[in-house]
């Protein structure tokens, strides 16, 4: 079966830039590549060889720049796509689909496959990665094309969709034995958008691609009787949280950061750690690559590390200093206060200290909840400016903490790897430089626009009990708020002398009952592990190597 992949990068002519600083959805474009690296390397060990479908500044970045190891390439994308909205990136992968005449499976670049799929399911006439059921955009989406576009094609019609189950396949991997089925695909699919190009742009374009790639292959199979074979289940959540399960390394089959998971620092932090520990030619070519052409990079530790280190060639890196983080959320509490005139002092947080702080707001603010939530997100902001300062103030220590995150990370991907037995004896300990504080308001977020609804979520919200840790990232140079339940908590001070995993899980049974361990300690085990592995992986702890 061939395996093959796809690259657009939209159309010609209109992009004048060198295309390195494409972020296709990551949260920098580091990521990106580093993505495209490690999902195009692990189809070649799984399957032998990969081909790539792309245009000629595609083949340029991707074989030229990163030499990703494509067994062959060609450019049939150049220029084919040239008067279509670059928002329909779907249109590529299905020109890519018709374009195959024997059996064929492709896979999206953020798809990281780390088994072979079962023979009876690649001998199948169409395969899909998962069955969609019920997800809000299918019906947002077919809603918006009835009432909005001129050519709507009959499976696309409200009687296919409306009080009903709707149904898509999840083309994250996408293929069969039936090349004549793709054909028709393709023409349904390029009818529909030909017939609304001067209308196209009434709907939200980039919703399309769900439609006339994943809505459309599920019912032309279906009306044809044409059986899809599905590597993983129905999924039935939009947020498809159990695709990123990387803790679960070596035990799981494939991963797809879709959607949002792709802005989420934790997830970058995977797959770049993940290129590096495997392949690290690749990961430093990266790097070099986007570092070299100026790109801001969020892998903030490339502009620090000494120029020997490792692969790293470019000698002209700026040096970046541990400036101080913006009190992002401290900042935006004090303009909600400000914009509800429940305060009237113009503060810049950056220029207190912590006791200069909390005396001018105890002066400023009569209501107690929210001056002690304004207290307390000042707090946690000025401590984790304290602790980066801490870690991370010296070159010579960005060094040292480097080599030993690339040595745990090795340590974690090869501990889990061993038979149980082994497993049971591994020793982990906590970290010494992280911080650990309670909490009385929960101020987790994953991006700076959401401050302002956070800030004044919080404000207007009753106390509650939580903890988080702060933990040191070294890669970003900043520090990480691993927000942690009870469990987390108790698993974390277990650790604080070191413990082997089969005495953690012997000081954990006080915490369950007699019952939930007779009748299901395999259930009991199986969270704690996972539990230790969040942590390591987080950085909070570190496997003990005799």
């Amino acid at each position: 079966m061939k395996i093959v992949q796809t690259f657009w990068t939209g159309p010609s002519g209109k992009i004048k830039t060198d295309g390195l600083e494409m972020k296709a959805g990551w949260l920098s474009s580091e990521y990106h590549w580093m993505s495209w690296a490690l999902s195009c390397l692990q189809a070649k060990q799984v399957f032998g060889a990969v081909h790539l479908e792309t245009d000629a500044r595609g083949r340029e970045i991707l074989m030229e720049k990163l030499q990703l190891p494509y067994d062959s390439v060609s450019t049939t994308l150049e220029k084919r796509l040239d008067d279509y909205h670059p928002a329909l990136f779907a249109l590529a992968k299905i020109l890519t689909y018709s374009n195959q005449s024997e059996p064929f499976l492709h896979l999206d670049s953020d798809v990281f496959l780390w088994h072979k799929p079962d023979s009876s399911l690649l001998e199948g006439k169409l395969i899909a990665q998962n069955m969609d059921k019920n997800l809000p955009f299918y019906l947002h989406n077919l809603t918006e094309i009835n009432r909005h576009l001129q050519y709507v094609p009959p499976l696309f019609a409200p009687g296919n969709f409306v009080k009903k189950d709707i149904y898509g396949s999840n083309a994250g991997v996408m293929g069969g034995n039936y090349p004549e089925f793709f054909q028709e695909y393709s023409r349904i699919a390029f009818d529909f958008i030909d017939g609304n190009k001067d209308c196209i742009d009434k709907v939200d374009t980039g919703g399309l691609n769900f439609i006339f790639e994943q809505y459309l292959f599920f019912q032309l199979a279906q009306s044809a009787g044409i059986p899809v074979g599905y590597l993983k289940g129905v999924v039935d959540d939009p947020v498809f949280k159990d695709y990123i399960n990387f803790e679960n390394f070596p035990h799981t089959d494939l991963i797809h950061p879709v959607g949002g998971f792709k802005k989420m620092r934790h997830v970058c932090e995977h797959v770049a750690k993940k290129l590096r520990n495997d392949y690290p030619e690749y990961y430093y070519r990266v790097i070099d690559l986007v570092r070299l052409n100026n790109k801001n990079m969020l892998s903030a530790v490339y502009y620090v590390l000494n120029d020997h280190q490792e692969s790293l060639t470019n000698k002209d890196a700026v040096k970046s200093e541990t400036s101080p983080f913006p009190f992002v959320r401290t900042q935006a509490a004090l303009n909600y206060l400000k914009k509800q005139d429940r305060l009237c002092l113009e503060i810049d947080p950056a220029l207190f200290t912590e006791e200069t702080f909390v005396d001018t707001i105890k002066v400023g603010i009569s209501n107690e909840d929210e001056r002690d939530c304004l207290i307390e997100i000042f707090r946690l902001e000025h401590l984790k400016n304290l602790l980066r300062q801490r870690v991370f103030g010296h070159e010579l220590s960005v060094n040292a903490r480097y080599s030993e995150d690339k040595l745990n990370y090795s340590n974690i991907q090869s501990a889990f790897s061993m038979n149980d037995e082994a497993i049971m004896k591994l020793k982990i300990k906590s970290i010494d430089d992280l911080e650990y504080t309670d909490l009385e308001w929960d101020w987790k977020y994953d991006d700076d626009k959401e401050a302002d609804v956070l800030a004044e979520r919080n404000l207007n919200q009753s106390r509650s009990s939580l903890g988080v840790l702060l933990i040191p990232r070294v890669l970003q140079l900043d520090i990480r708020e691993y927000y942690v339940d009870e469990l987390d908590y108790i698993v974390f001070n277990a650790l604080s002398g070191g413990a082997s995993i089969i005495s953690i899980l012997k000081d954990l049974e006080q915490y369950f009952s007699e019952e939930e361990l007779e009748e299901d300690y395999a259930s009991f085990k199986f969270l704690v592990i996972k539990t230790l592995k969040q942590l390591l992986y987080a950085g909070a702890a570190k496997i003990i190597v005799k």
